[in-house]
């Protein structure tokens, strides 16, 4: 008998599942609208239904034993509960993997989408091979999830990885979690897409607007960005000083802009930390895209100790 595994990574707007095998593989996926707006009951119900179709497709003599399955923060780990997540409105303090385990009928873990994604990176993506990584999450904010010695690092009340609000700028613009000047007041999308608009009045959609724009030879574009990489930098720098990792990968709607982006963060680097230090830091871009956190929430749930039996 083959022991496989799946993987679900929850979302505001979608949920996506995935099939692994025991070479951790995805063989198989699912995706389907959360309607959060319905309620975690719901959602569950959804989620396990699609659950049932992939193991519908399990080969002769393959057994899944446990599933994983990540959200947006914050989370209890531990106890199974989405705690109160901002994009998913009405979810507080939901059981969330018992709801998954009472519809399928296996042990159920629930982790936090970054540490999740970090997990995928970090065994079977840009962070492989390491013995130590962060990835850093830029999107619409700006968070991390730190492995050390092959560990999540969770801190003490599991809410370790919120670089975005490390400080840059003693008097920089007021934060949305109440701060000055904070990492992601330059480099998340709405503060991309904000310093443009500002300088050149010109309103914008998205951070990929942006992007464009820079790519079509607005200086403007390119400095907002060039000032973002910047800002990364400073934070990559003080997270390799503090916590001596030098492996970072980058992951989010925002790292599509690359060398736009990355240039100006691998630059700033030697110029906030020790050369000792510097010198070893890699700042890389994640290979596994959507798939990272389904691998990482499987791996998270047992999955790494799948074997043949």
């Amino acid at each position: 008998m083959t022991n496989w595994s799946i993987g679900v990574d929850l979302g505001a707007s979608t949920f996506k599942c995935g099939l692994i095998s025991p070479e951790y593989k995805i063989v198989a996926r699912k995706q389907a609208p959360t309607l959060a707006i319905e309620g975690p009951t719901q959602a569950a119900d959804r989620i396990a239904a699609q659950v049932r179709e992939l193991m519908a497709e399990l080969p002769a003599g393959a057994v899944v034993n446990q599933l994983g399955v990540c959200s947006p923060g914050p989370i209890d780990h531990t106890m199974g509960m989405i705690i109160d997540p901002p994009n998913l409105t009405g979810w507080r303090n939901v059981p969330f993997a018992a709801l998954l385990s009472e519809r399928l009928g296996i042990p159920v873990q629930l982790e936090h989408d970054a540490k999740a994604a970090a997990l995928g990176e970090f065994h079977f993506g840009a962070g492989r091979g390491t013995d130590s990584m962060v990835l850093i999450i830029v999107g619409t904010g700006i968070g991390a999830a730190m492995i050390v010695n092959g560990e999540l690092y969770r801190g003490e009340k599991d809410a370790s990885g919120e670089i975005g609000h490390i400080t840059v700028d003693l008097d920089g613009t007021i934060c949305t979690c109440g701060s000055r000047g904070c990492i992601e007041t330059y480099a998340c999308g709405p503060a991309i897409m904000s310093a443009y608009t500002y300088s050149t009045r010109k309103p914008v959609e998205s951070a990929e607007d942006v992007v464009r724009a820079a790519n079509e030879g607005d200086d403007i574009a390119r400095r907002v960005l060039e000032r973002a990489g910047h800002a990364l930098g400073a934070g990559i720098a003080t997270t390799a000083m503090i916590m001596d990792i030098t492996t970072f990968v980058l992951f989010g709607s925002v790292v599509k802009a690359g060398e736009l982006l990355l240039q100006p963060a691998r630059e700033a680097v030697p110029w906030y930390s020790h050369k000792s230090v510097s010198a070893r830091v890699r700042v890389l871009v994640g290979e596994l895209g959507n798939d990272a956190g389904i691998l990482g929430a499987a791996w998270g749930a047992g999955g790494q100790r799948m074997e043949s039996g």
